[in-house]
């Protein structure tokens, strides 16, 4: 059972205004670990990125410590949070940083990716933001490494073209946050064009109920896309977890959300497994 967008340890500078977007205490990160394994859980995709705070070691940790395995992610977020550097390396040489992070390891370490992330704002594909796509799709040729892309549900379309226009494999694409603008004409549309679809605002009402969400899932399913369906909770902040805070926890989907899923919309065991194991592995089992 795998989740393939979610936050243990992040430390992002917009933190200071909002400290419930750092994930710090790694002791209560592990906590609400070991919840989700013992619901079942057995993977996630930690979806931190360099300029969000990311710590290799500290992931190691907490997956040693809570037997879930987690991958790490390398590549860059919205424009406004990356480093200077940005503006002035080339894409070339960005694309050589994915891969040494992918092939040798992050931040010294010999820890290595299993992404590559990139960000997109919710309106339009900054200098940066389209650097970091062209960026990305090379340096997936050379390591065969997903892609995970964090957009607003609105730049798909514009996402995709980039990244093919640099030979990226669609396939290995993950165009997260779907469920953020559940317009069937869109999500439909970018499904066409061949990427996964990452629904994973799960529970996260103050955007709009569950059945929302639940509606889009049976929408793609009825559509045709089940084998290109994504399932997270991206609870990236500290007071969503159960284990600490009494948030819904990273095992509300599993006991909770799944159920649900199966009682009231008649969702079968097989496309469960569809989604939480055997889509997974599509995406991160073959590099």
């Amino acid at each position: 059972m795998s989740y393939t967008h979610e936050h243990i340890y992040c430390d992002p500078y917009t933190a200071q205004r909002d400290p419930t977007l750092a994930i710090t205490d790694i002791e209560g990160s592990i906590r609400e670990l070991r919840l989700f394994f013992k619901a079942g859980g057995s993977t996630l995709v930690e979806g931190t990125a360099a300029d969000y705070g990311r710590n290799p070691k500290k992931l190691v940790y907490a997956s040693r410590q809570s037997r879930v395995h987690l991958i790490a992610t390398t590549g860059f977020y919205l424009y406004d949070h990356n480093p200077e550097f940005m503006d002035y390396i080339s894409t070339e040489e960005l694309s050589e940083l994915f891969v040494r992070e992918i092939e040798e390891g992050m931040d010294g370490t010999h820890i290595r990716a299993g992404q590559i992330k990139c960000a997109v704002s919710p309106r339009f594909i900054h200098p940066r933001e389209k650097k970091c796509l062209k960026a990305a799709a090379r340096a997936q040729k050379k390591t065969n490494a997903p892609i995970w892309i964090h957009h607003g549900g609105m730049m798909g379309e514009e996402i995709l073209q980039c990244l093919d226009s640099q030979g990226a494999d669609l396939s290995k694409v993950v165009l997260g946050h779907m469920d953020r603008n559940p317009d069937p004409y869109e999500y439909k549309r970018i499904a066409a064009m061949g990427s996964f679809l990452s629904v994973d605002n799960i529970a996260r009402v103050y955007r709009y109920p569950v059945q929302t969400n639940i509606d889009m899932i049976l929408d793609l399913i009825e559509e045709g896309y089940l084998d290109r369906l994504l399932i997270s909770a991206d609870f990236g902040r500290s007071n969503y977890f159960k284990a600490n805070n009494g948030g819904p926890g990273l095992e509300y989907i599993i006991r909770k959300f799944i159920p649900r899923l199966k009682e009231t919309a008649g969702i079968t065991e097989k496309e469960i497994s569809t989604i939480f194991v055997e889509n997974p592995k599509k995406v991160y089992g073959c590099f």
